[in-house]
């Protein structure tokens, strides 16, 4: 496939974005990679987001649309862009409201999907730099030197979902989840991408200016507070309950995993469901592993504490 003739769809779930949209969509603009289309899903904006959006599309004439949002949560916004049977393209790239896209982000993104056999499934993300709500630059989101894998996705997300770029195979298995709720959408991708044969590519480049402000639903998770605050929520059981339901989506898709992917996923759900020496011998058999040295840690002590 040309570079230039494939089709990328930008999906857009917006609410109440309108301080920072036209950034964003002037950096649509901006992209080296000029095939592109603009599918965005609203999720009840009171603000003036929606005026924003109807006026690009119109003064750009760009191929796109403005769909009202199912207002259940972002990652059911996503979804329901995913499953959205009116768009169709050769590659997805997912974006949020408040950033900016780098010029090359979807041309680089497109340059290693077209090497890749589009009857696998494929999955390119990037670093990003982090900046604050003026635009400057605060640092850096960390660089992952270990490789993508299925075991590695089990345990944490490398693949923040406003970098991501996906094809075709990648979107399909993404439909096969329902009526499953995922935990967010992009950490369950990075996972089935991995999970059943696909390929990741995880560019250390950053290729996003990733916004960090109070009204952030996620934001960057590198601080000492948050880390605490993620391990504190684990005691709470959130973590058991984020691996819960990971587990239930990955099965409903188990006959697309690889062998070595469902005996991972095997050990990995039994973990909680057996004695201390037992958890441990499953932990090593899953092939499970953290980017981090302090993310290994703290896998280790939800596994001790069986709060895994």
């Amino acid at each position: 496939m040309n570079k230039q003739s494939a089709v990328v769809a930008i999906l857009l779930g917006s609410k109440n974005g309108a301080a920072y949209l036209q950034e964003q969509l002037n950096s649509f603009c901006n992209q080296t990679h000029h095939s592109w289309q603009l599918w965005v899903s609203d999720d009840g904006s009171s603000d003036s987001t929606i005026a924003q959006i109807k006026d690009f599309i119109g003064r750009t004439n760009i191929e796109g649309c403005l769909f009202n949002g199912p207002q259940t949560g972002l990652c059911d916004n996503f979804m329901s862009l995913i499953s959205n049977t009116a768009i169709s393209a050769n590659y997805y790239a997912f974006a949020d409201q408040d950033d900016i896209w780098l010029n090359d982000k979807l041309s680089r993104a497109v340059q290693w999907l077209n090497q890749i056999d589009q009857n696998i499934p494929a999955l390119y993300c990037s670093r990003t730099r982090l900046i604050d709500s003026a635009g400057r630059t605060i640092g850096y989101s960390p660089l992952y030197k270990k490789e993508p894998s299925f075991g590695n996705a089990l345990l944490q997300n490398i693949a923040s979902g406003n970098t991501m770029v996906f094809n075709q195979r990648a979107r399909e298995l993404m439909l096969k989840i329902a009526p499953v709720k995922p935990v967010i959408h992009d950490w369950t991708l990075y996972q089935l991408v991995t999970g059943c044969g696909g390929k990741v590519k995880y560019d250390p480049e950053p290729t996003v200016l990733y916004r960090q402000h109070g009204e952030n639903i996620i934001g960057n998770s590198m601080g000492l507070q948050r880390r605490m605050h993620n391990f504190l929520y684990a005691h709470g059981g959130r973590m058991a309950g984020w691996n819960d339901i990971n587990c239930s989506v990955l099965s409903r898709l188990r006959e697309h995993l690889t062998p070595a992917a469902k005996d991972s996923l095997a050990s990995f759900c039994a973990i909680r469901d057996n004695k201390l020496s037992n958890r441990l011998k499953l932990m090593r058999q899953s092939g499970v592993y953290h980017q981090q040295f302090l993310g290994s840690i703290t896998t280790l002590t939800y596994v001790l504490l069986n709060k895994f």
